[in-house]
């Protein structure tokens, strides 16, 4: 694709590609950013791979296209790489794609329309399809079937109060939702001040919808790859998110944000509580012997627990 002179009444959006030792998927990832319908786009890469593959993966597309900026993240960890490419960006609205993930060549055409369309809006998301590692289409699962038949415009309090009684993202990975860059600075998975470390997404898609409302499309605007080498299939990932489930829901009722009755909180509380339990229990062991704050943990079940029984 050679890139247009973009019209001047279109606003920039900023496509930040973290990326960590991809050569596989990320030309894939690029090429579906470069293809976009939508002409104003800039397309910001930060590589903490370490060598050259990645680089070398995509070479021929840096040439190719002079909106795609590539930037080296030495250390720092995955965290890093996603605040470098942030720090680099200067859309209007930003929209993370994941190295591994795809864009539907409509997605930021269709995104921006809403924005633009609704002043009120603080994110746009969309359904979104699962594929497998060769990019084969999968059936949705629980958390990503279809919201809506219909393109919707959704108020922030009621999507949020639904995804903490459903306990799902059902907003979607930070492939799937755009946002403006302005209301979240150069910082991304903070909710009520506090800086989340494995639900980066969904506390930022939390913060972002209160006050404010929320558009979902129906259509399939992103695709979501499943594969092995995913670290949400990792069994410390998925104690530290069950940690983050219930820290999420304190956060928002002491700050008066989506559950705030106390006693559907309290309610909402036993279940996360219930679901957390028997996991740490089950995995006593690797949870005593592995890199876990297990005094961290601790405390904050003794408060969930306090919070749960005090009168």
């Amino acid at each position: 694709m050679v890139a247009t002179t973009p019209t001047a009444s279109q606003p920039k959006v900023s496509i930040l590609i973290p990326t960590h030792k991809r050569p596989d998927y990320l030309p894939l990832a690029l090429r579906s950013a470069r293809t976009q319908t939508y002409e104003n786009l800039e397309i910001i890469i930060s590589d903490n791979s370490g060598d050259d593959s990645s680089r070398a993966s995509i070479d021929d597309q840096l040439r190719a296209d002079p909106r795609v900026q590539y930037h080296v993240q030495n250390g720092g960890g995955a965290w890093q790489n996603w605040l470098n490419a942030m720090s680099h960006a200067s859309g209007v609205y930003v929209n993370f794609l994941m190295d591994d993930d795809l864009f539907h060549p409509k997605k930021v055409e269709r995104m921006v329309h809403y924005f633009e369309a609704y002043p009120t809006v603080g994110l746009v998301t969309s359904f979104r399809q699962l594929i497998d590692a060769a990019g084969n289409e999968l059936p949705p699962i629980k958390g990503t079937r279809q919201l809506f038949e219909n393109d919707s415009v959704v108020l922030g309090q009621s999507m949020g109060e639904f995804i903490l009684k459903n306990g799902m993202n059902l907003i979607g990975e930070p492939t799937t939702a755009m946002f403006r860059r302005a209301d979240i600075g150069a910082g991304f998975g903070r909710f009520c001040g506090r800086q989340y470390e494995i639900m980066t997404d969904l506390s930022t898609w939390m913060e972002l919808m209160h006050g404010r409302h929320c558009v979902y499309i129906s259509e399939p605007l992103s695709y979501f790859r499943l594969h092995g080498g995913q670290d949400q299939r990792k069994k410390s990932t998925a104690l530290k998110s069950n940690m983050e489930w219930l820290q999420l829901l304190i956060d928002g009722h002491k700050h008066g944000r989506y559950i705030v009755d106390p006693t559907e909180f309290r309610t909402m509380l036993a279940q996360k509580l219930g679901a957390l339990l028997p996991f740490v229990t089950a995995n006593h062991e690797e949870i005593r012997e592995g890199d876990y704050d297990v005094e961290e943990m601790l405390g904050q079940i003794r408060f969930a627990l306090h919070q749960l029984l005090q009168s």
